[in-house]
């Protein structure tokens, strides 16, 4: 499509910038939601990665990724050219796929997706992987997984692009590539030490849902962000994303009150979470009413697939696997089944849509896309990995030690939280037992020199209708009762 600057609408570019600032928030958010899901000792970790994959995927974006992704001048259908290596000709002439906006926001707001879809796989190694080799893990698996898809589906010469391959907003590049690529990480890297040994829960509530909340208000610039304002497709993309969340997050709370008999914030986030990946690909080629039904099977698959790698004894840590590329590929099947011409004709794009208008052979483009999508995230991660891990330097997992004191003491030397000696005092008969809820250590260790020792969180026992905090020895009251550990276990 040929470009001129002259149909450049300000309106469209306000719209783009405001949508870049709203998918920047969902990077911390996605930190957040990460971070509160896992023990804490492991939480700042996690929320530092998805920031410094911000970081190294601009830095690459602006060498190489965008024109490797988005090159619009590449003629082979596989991977972009470097004409618009270090942003070179990337200013006031639109890029195709968005004719009504300087190029350079075009690129801006694409570096957003970049840059979260690394911080999403890398969820699947929570809890046990090292920070430096994770760094440059990101940028040459942007290189070689991300910028690829992106080209096949975005760019003008992709060869899933020329075959019609419909996804709006990232069911390929950003949900199937990430979720798949956890998929390698679990692979290469292991369970986690005491996986399905021990019962672990989210250690922060309220994490998640602020969390949530970022990235379910980022969504919308997500998905909306390219549409168009004039033709009512970016106000589509704006409430398919919205009924998606809610459908599947009704869904998922239904499905597992069923099971627990309570209802549960971390459910519904994590179902919001599946409505949004799912509808991603469909946000501006369906009817508003697609994405209920849309939400409604996210929910119900991307839970059953938590409950599969739990029977499978497959530690997705963060669901990565169940919620994005279980859901990324769902939704890209979908919207082979519910594009409608009529949306998408809005914008004057002649369409043949999906299933519901009679058009069966978009399924097989969309099959061949989330296939290959899969296919390639999988086994270029795992293959990279491999490849990492054999030089010492690069290894990814923490040692025993490290994973058992928590990855934000062992590579960053930091804590999440700051603890100061709270004393509890429980009475019982006519006896004061006192006991320490927080970390106790020696008084010249401190979590700004994390190669002393380590704090240690107590397990709380139950002692008659009382709970202490005990050692895996066994601890001496001031009455001399001996109070018997079932163990204890690190912050």
């Amino acid at each position: 499509m040929a470009t001129n600057i002259n149909d450049i609408d300000m309106g469209a570019t306000v719209w783009m910038i405001a949508s870049t600032a709203l998918v920047f928030l969902m990077i911390p958010g996605l930190g957040y939601f990460y971070g509160g899901m896992v023990r804490s000792k492991n939480a700042l970790s996690l929320v530092f990665l998805c920031m410094m994959a911000l970081a190294v995927v601009t830095v690459q974006w602006v060498i190489w990724g965008y024109s490797l992704a988005l090159s619009e001048t590449a003629t082979n259908p596989f991977i972009g050219n470097l004409k618009h290596w270090l942003f070179l000709d990337v200013e006031y002439t639109p890029h195709p796929n968005a004719p009504k906006v300087p190029g350079v926001v075009y690129a801006v707001y694409q570096c957003m997706f970049a840059a979260l879809t690394p911080g999403l796989a890398i969820g699947g190694a929570a809890e046990r992987i090292r920070v430096m080799p994770t760094i440059v893990y990101i940028f040459i698996w942007s290189t070689l997984v991300y910028d690829p898809i992106a080209y096949w589906v975005w760019a003008p010469n992709g060869w899933l692009y020329k075959m019609g391959v419909m996804d709006f907003a990232g069911g390929c590049a950003v949900e199937t590539a990430s979720g798949f690529s956890a998929l390698a990480f679990y692979f290469v890297l292991g369970k986690r030490k005491g996986f399905g040994e021990e019962k672990w829960q989210p250690h922060n509530y309220l994490n998640i849902l602020l969390g949530c909340s970022f990235l379910y208000f980022g969504w919308f610039g997500f998905n909306a962000g390219a549409a168009s304002l004039e033709s009512g497709r970016a106000g589509i993309a704006f409430m398919t994303t919205n009924l998606a969340a809610a459908s599947a997050g009704i869904t998922w709370v239904a499905l597992a009150y069923r099971v627990e008999h309570k209802f549960s914030s971390f459910h519904f986030c994590s179902g919001a979470v599946a409505g949004m990946v799912c509808v991603t690909p469909a946000a501006s080629f369906v009817n508003t009413w697609a994405a209920l039904p849309m939400g409604f099977l996210a929910g119900i698959c991307c839970y059953y697939m938590i409950e599969a790698n739990l029977r499978l004894g497959i530690d997705d840590c963060i669901d990565v696997l169940a919620v994005h590329g279980i859901g990324g590929l769902l939704g890209v099947f979908l919207t082979g089944v519910f594009a409608n011409k009529h949306v998408i004709e809005l914008d004057g794009i002649e369409s043949a849509g999906g299933l519901i208008n009679g058009n069966g052979r978009q399924l097989y483009v969309q099959l061949a896309a989330l296939a290959a999508s899969a296919a390639w995230s999988f086994v270029v991660s795992f293959v990279l990995l491999k490849a990492m891990n054999y030089i010492p330097m690069f290894r990814f997992r923490v040692d025993s030690d490290a994973e058992d004191h928590g990855v934000d003491f062992a590579e960053l030397g930091e804590a999440g939280y700051s603890f100061m000696q709270d004393i509890i005092q429980m009475h019982t008969d006519k006896n004061s037992l006192h006991c320490c809820l927080t970390p106790s250590y020696d008084d010249s260790a401190s979590i700004q020199h994390p190669h002393k020792e380590m704090p240690m969180i107590k397990e709380p026992v139950s002692l008659g209708n009382i709970t202490v905090a005990s050692d895996i020895s066994p601890t001496t009251t001031k009455n001399n009762t001996h109070v018997k550990s079932i163990r204890s276990y690190p912050l």
